[in-house]
């Protein structure tokens, strides 16, 4: 029976007087901010005015968005990350000291200065049409979780040129995104413009079954009964096709574009995630281990033997791996064949298994021509 693990930042088991006093601020230690649902679940926040319990232990705010950071599926299975904020949250002025770790291994990998400035900017989106000869073109239309850069000092009038936009119009949209404009020798600079190396970050964590509204397993319902009822409640399950489909729609593409724009493109996920992936695909994530970035990236997070130690009601990620290797086979007799094999079936299922499965189910009715 799925439970939550998570909520609010604090293990339901190890639940504590500072997890109490967190709740009552609905405060997300990751982002150390306010908690927004993982910035996607708006539809299900939770009126506090409809149930005077949680009023009580939440007096000061009237909505509140869910708070469930993570699901324990089973009770000997690991827990399954279902909010991009647990995993990577750079929101916000003051980041978490429970994402060091996160941090500076992806930095580390990125090959990120100790001491230099970099800036981050979340959900990017770019909406456009890019020609294809003389006659054609294609839409582009994505958005990215993060994108991190690093600054320099550039005169308005050359970044006008680059962005095609007029002066007055770049020196406007400098002003009002706190940019830092400065002027030298009648010249207009600004100082911290985005340049090299770009580093896109994307997010991918689990989503959540439906649930049953009958059952209270939907998740703001299973969110209220954790808060009054610590481990008595039920939670929905993991929807495993959903991660994956999201995931592989997108791994490829973002990955050409890091490419197009002498980037590169790390992929988040949870170790389990990976290891789902590696067990439902034609990717072995195992093969690929890394040291060094490449064409596609992967780094793999995970609680490890923390959730066995009742210790710290926060745990800290860590055991971070990386998976990193081509888009495609690179010619080499000796290599894999990249990491297009995400949409590659991981192995089919023998012919009886279409036999049983339409013994087991009634006709709709009878096709007639």
């Amino acid at each position: 029976m799925s439970k939550i693990f998570e909520l609010y930042g604090h293990r339901l088991d190890c639940w504590d007087e500072k997890a109490e006093k967190n709740l009552s601020r609905v405060w997300c230690p990751f982002m150390n901010a306010e908690c927004d649902g993982g910035g996607n679940r708006f539809q299900s926040a939770i009126d506090l005015n409809k149930t005077p319990e949680l009023k009580a232990k939440i007096p000061n705010k009237n909505i509140i968005q869910v708070g469930v950071c993570s699901l324990k599926p089973r009770q000997n299975e690991q827990p399954w990350i279902v909010c991009p904020r647990r995993l990577l949250s750079l929101k916000g002025g003051s980041l978490s000291d429970k994402q060091s770790f996160v941090r500076r291994h992806l930095s580390d990998i990125s090959e990120l200065e100790a001491g230099k400035k970099y800036l981050a900017w979340s959900e990017v989106k770019i909406k456009t049409q890019v020609a294809v000869g003389k006659n054609d073109a294609r839409s582009f239309d994505y958005t990215f979780d993060y994108i991190l850069s690093g600054v320099q000092k550039k005169k308005l009038e050359d970044i006008a040129h680059i962005v095609g936009l007029s002066p007055p119009v770049v020196r406007r949209l400098a002003a009002e995104n706190g940019f830092t404009i400065a002027s030298r020798n009648s010249d207009i600079w600004v100082d911290d413009f985005p340049t090299d190396p770009l580093i896109i970050i994307e997010v991918m964590t689990s989503s959540t079954s439906g649930g049953n509204k009958r059952n209270r397993t939907q998740i703001a319902m299973a969110c209220e009964d954790a808060i009054l009822k610590g481990d008595k409640h039920t939670a929905p399950g993991i929807n495993y096709r959903q991660v994956w489909a999201r995931m592989v729609s997108q791994l490829i593409v973002k990955s050409q574009v890091g490419m197009a724009w002498g980037a590169k493109t790390v992929w988040l996920v949870q170790d389990v995630l990976a290891d789902y992936i590696s067990k439902s695909t034609g990717l072995i994530l195992s093969q690929y281990l890394s040291e060094h970035l490449d064409e596609v990236n992967i780094l793999a997070y995970g609680y490890g033997d923390k959730i066995d130690s009742l210790g710290d009601s926060i745990i800290e990620l860590e055991n971070g791996n990386l998976f990193a290797g081509p888009i495609t086979k690179s010619g080499d007799a000796f290599s894999h064949d990249g990491f297009i094999d995400i949409v590659k079936i991981g192995a089919p299922p023998p012919e009886e298994q279409i036999w049983k499965s339409l013994l087991k189910k009634a006709p709709i009715g009878v096709w007639k021509w």
